[in-house]
């Protein structure tokens, strides 16, 4: 635990308070949670009933409880109906031949509800509620009800600027709407920003939008090919699944498909499904993944029992591409379809993982080579010729070095988070890092990610190709003081996880 306290005291405090007010100024506008999850909002007393209660006693209840909706539940407290204002106005009050004494509440409830997870995210129930025409949306957990959420909750958090776009996504029928609204996105995150959105509440939300526009074309891939002839899951990875887009990735998504004897027969559906999803999102304008990161490749689309062969065979065999197979692995994100599927694979990933920690440090090794763009008096060190001579990229030379860092630590002790902060944040919390240390890589992030977004946006207004360099020529004499602060402080981290694996016996 002594790396922990050295550490810590290298932490320049003139620096991280620097980056601290930085970020802070870079956020002028109290943010929308579109990344928070369910969980931190719900209302957590849910008033359930069982199918045979009669509509009296429900609805004397409900207007004596001042509440909304009603869930029936089943002997296990599954989920199996639920039953809202609308519902009463239009199946019981509008039918003068229902007995409110005599008619169980299984006549007139909505069958089958729509839920989610407690742990999805604010934005996904918008989507969900928005898509389906809902108000209420119950919450469940290993198959109990344990909490509901109210489109009028959320518009209390304030307004979703988004919901047009979820709304135009949804009722996307062809490949070139989706493309149109995926176009929008400079401009939107262009107005964000001048309006005193911080860069990551940006960054989340184009994320979030990208989900959505990847599920929709993942329906229109499906129309033709009939249903799914076992269930499948959908997964996103990279940026996209830790919700860290900027405005230009690319694919990176692979699939996992249930077991069944008849798998040989089903091959051809999810080829066509794969090669089509792929083929729509190159059209929308997410580029083909040039290490072929794609479902329509069958390196990433597989039953799952072949997934755990074929991890199994990576970690065993330590193969080539280990380091590059795992930061897939661990960053993936179920956006689609059976997420059990997915959850099973991740819960057989992490134990492998845990039986073979010599792939920590495949993984150091790969990024121990990376240093940030600062010389040895402090000064930048940026492209010595070609189109960007003078110029260093704030993406590839700092921002992803804080990803793959703090990505080594997390899996190191088993957090299972995706995004970057929220990693930053687990590990603060175990007591791996220093909270000062967790303060000063989560600022030097928020910064880097500031100006990364910058360069995209402004280079979308001037029509460039959009990329994340800049020139520190250029520069504020207060924007290369920030710059500088941040790289150091990512070079403080790469210190952090060099002096931790001085220690870690393989």
């Amino acid at each position: 635990m002594s790396n922990k306290t050295q550490i810590s005291n290298r932490v320049d405090l003139e620096s991280l308070k620097k980056l601290q007010e930085t970020r802070d100024s870079l956020k002028k506008v109290e943010t929308f949670p579109y990344r928070e999850n369910l969980r931190s909002i719900m209302n957590p007393d849910v008033y359930t009933c069982t199918p045979l209660c009669t509509l009296r006693e429900v609805i004397k209840d409900m207007a004596a409880k001042e509440i909304s909706s009603v869930i029936i539940i089943d002997h296990e407290k599954q989920p199996v109906g639920i039953m809202t204002e609308r519902d009463i106005m239009k199946r019981v009050i509008a039918d003068k031949g229902v007995s409110l004494d005599l008619t169980p509440i299984a006549k007139v409830m909505t069958s089958d509800p729509i839920t989610l997870h407690p742990d999805n995210s604010i934005y996904r129930a918008l989507s969900v509620l928005s898509d389906r025409s809902v108000k209420h949306l119950p919450l469940v957990e290993d198959g109990r009800i344990v909490g509901v959420v109210t489109m009028r909750q959320l518009l209390k958090l304030r307004y979703p600027e988004p919901l047009t776009l979820i709304e135009g996504i949804q009722d996307a029928q062809k490949v070139e709407t989706l493309k149109e609204i995926k176009n929008r996105l400079p401009q939107m995150a262009q107005e964000r920003i001048d309006s005193g959105r911080s860069a990551y509440d940006v960054v989340t939300m184009i994320s979030l939008i990208n989900r959505d526009i990847h599920r929709r074309a993942l329906d229109l891939a499906a129309d033709g090919l009939g249903q799914p002839p076992v269930p499948f899951c959908l997964y996103l990875t990279g940026s996209h699944g830790r919700l860290e887009n900027l405005l230009t990735p690319d694919q990176d998504h692979g699939m996992i498909i249930m077991d069944s004897e008849q798998n040989y027969q089903y091959d051809q559906y999810f080829i066509d499904l794969g090669v089509r999803f792929s083929d729509y999102l190159d059209q929308i304008g997410y580029a083909y993944c040039p290490g072929y990161l794609m479902a329509s490749n069958p390196l990433w689309r597989k039953s799952l029992s072949e997934w755990k062969l074929q991890i199994n065979y990576w970690f065993e065999a330590q193969v080539r591409e280990l380091g590059r197979y795992v930061t897939v692995l661990f960053d993936a994100s179920a956006i689609a379809g059976e997420v059990d599927l997915f959850n099973e694979l991740k819960d057989y990933a992490f134990a492998i993982l845990g039986r073979h920690h010599e792939v920590f440090r495949v993984l150091h090794e790969e990024e121990g080579g990376h240093r940030v763009p600062l010389g040895f008096l402090g000064g930048f060190v940026t492209d010595k010729e070609g189109l960007h001579k003078g110029q260093l990229d704030v993406k590839k030379s700092g921002l992803i070095f804080v990803v793959e860092t703090i990505r080594i630590l997390s899996l190191q002790h088993n957090i299972r988070e995706t995004a970057t902060l929220k990693r930053i944040a687990k590990l603060v919390e175990k007591g791996v890092i220093h909270s000062n240390d967790g303060e000063y890589y989560e600022s030097a992030y928020q910064v880097l990610l500031h100006y990364a977004l910058k360069s995209q946006v402004s280079k979308s207004v001037r029509g460039e190709k959009l990329d994340t360099y800049i020139d520190p020529k250029i520069l504020s004499p207060r924007d290369k003081e920030t710059l500088k602060h941040a790289l150091k402080a990512v070079a403080t981290l790469q210190d952090f996880v060099a002096a931790e694996f001085g220690q870690l016996v393989i």
